[in-house]
């Protein structure tokens, strides 16, 4: 089988070249996720990937950049011109995408598309219909819950309804955007199957013990709650390191607490590094949110993978299946997170390393990013 994906992305070797001395790495939640899943497509099918490099204004000084093709991962990336004025860089994206979608889908071609990446998703999923192929389109979000204007919002949904199969993260999702009933899988989401070569230990640990969250810094997501909850917590020789972007890194920076570090973004791959390095792994985001239900965040499976136990709010989009590998927060109040705190962390060393262990084996064998893309390639079958 031959896969076409079209998304705002680029190569891991790519993006460290781009981005590595930036301060704020665009789409970086969004190039881990894709990257794993054109890897796992590449182990079982040909993969080629239509690129839209994540460039903005901020990081593109020059009016125009041109990556060279590459493959990276199994997959051959081909990429689309990227230029700094926003309105040629939409036309050459739009034309680009299409072209080289049209060209290059044959009889045995599926084209998949991130239906967020409006213009590139739009371009290559009429290419994909007028060439009759099928359009795979993975959801992650409900654009009618995202921010944003009205037209990005309906340009969104009309890419989705015209997709012929789907990806969602949760059934919720499904219920809400597959009114027709076609073909669809869920993935909440896929481990990096190579973090089996990146073996834990307890010789790796910091002291003191850090408590470690890595991903949107926002209140949103419930990061100025664990903050409080880690202060009434009281830890002794415990810090608590947050990592990402967001609109609570300035208070962060400002608390004047030194037990809590504000380490800004850093590559994936030094993320992996500091994850191994800590005692726990927290994801607290509140529950009760509509967006919620509709979601699964990717550093869950990310945290799991690490072998780094993990605590976590009781996410409706997680799959019952997890909670016997996590530690779960039932009380969402910074109380009810600096009492979890407490009791997770009054194990010892030892204990903890083993309930991470289970956590990563787990993961890894359940639901790395090979198998997870194999459920999309048995769809098309």
């Amino acid at each position: 089988m031959h896969i076409l994906y079209a998304v705002t992305t680029c190569s891991d070797a790519a993006y460290g070249k781009l981005f590595g001395n930036v301060k704020v790495k665009p789409a970086f939640q969004s190039q881990k996720y894709h990257r794993l899943l054109i890897e796992g497509l590449a182990k079982n099918a040909e993969v080629d990937v239509i690129a839209n490099p994540p460039v903005n204004r901020e990081v593109l000084q020059e009016p125009f950049v041109s990556l060279p093709d590459e493959t990276e991962g199994g997959a051959a990336y081909h990429y689309i011109p990227v230029f700094r004025n926003p309105i040629l860089k939409a036309a050459a994206v739009g034309l680009g995408t299409f072209l080289k979608t049209f060209s290059m889908a044959g009889k045995n071609s599926a084209v998949v598309v991130d239906c967020l990446n409006r213009v590139t998703a739009l371009s290559a999923m009429l290419a994909a219909r007028l060439r009759g192929r099928p359009c795979v389109g993975i959801v992650t979000d409900l654009p009618d819950l995202l921010p944003g204007s009205r037209v990005s919002k309906k340009l969104a949904n009309a890419v989705i309804r015209r997709c012929t199969h789907y990806v969602f993260l949760t059934e919720a999702m499904n219920g809400c955007l597959n009114k027709t009933g076609r073909p669809y899988v869920i993935l909440e989401g896929h481990a990096d199957i190579t973090m089996a070569e990146k073996v834990p230990s307890l010789e790796k640990k910091r002291h003191p013990r850090v408590c470690l969250y890595a991903g949107g810094v926002s209140r949103q997501y419930g990061l100025e709650t664990l903050v409080k909850g880690f202060q009434l917590a009281d830890l002794p020789d415990t810090e608590l390191h947050i990592y990402g972007p967001g609109d609570y890194t300035e208070d962060l920076q400002n608390l004047g607490d030194p037990r809590i570090h504000y380490g800004g973004m850093l590559l994936s791959s030094r993320i992996v590094e500091k994850e191994q390095e800590a005692t726990l792994l927290v994801n607290p985001r509140p529950t009760q949110e509509e967006y919620v239900k509709y979601s699964f965040p990717s550093k869950t499976m990310e945290y799991m993978a690490s072998g780094t136990p993990v605590l976590t709010t009781v996410l409706p989009g997680m799959p019952r299946e997890y909670h016997p590998y996590v530690y779960l927060i039932e009380n969402e109040s910074a109380q009810g997170i600096g009492e979890m705190l407490r009791k997770v962390l009054a194990q010892s060393d030892e204990a903890l390393f083993e309930r991470g262990k289970e956590a990563r084996d787990f993961i890894l064998q359940k639901k790395n990013n090979v198998l997870q893309a194999e459920k999309i390639l048995a769809m098309l079958r």
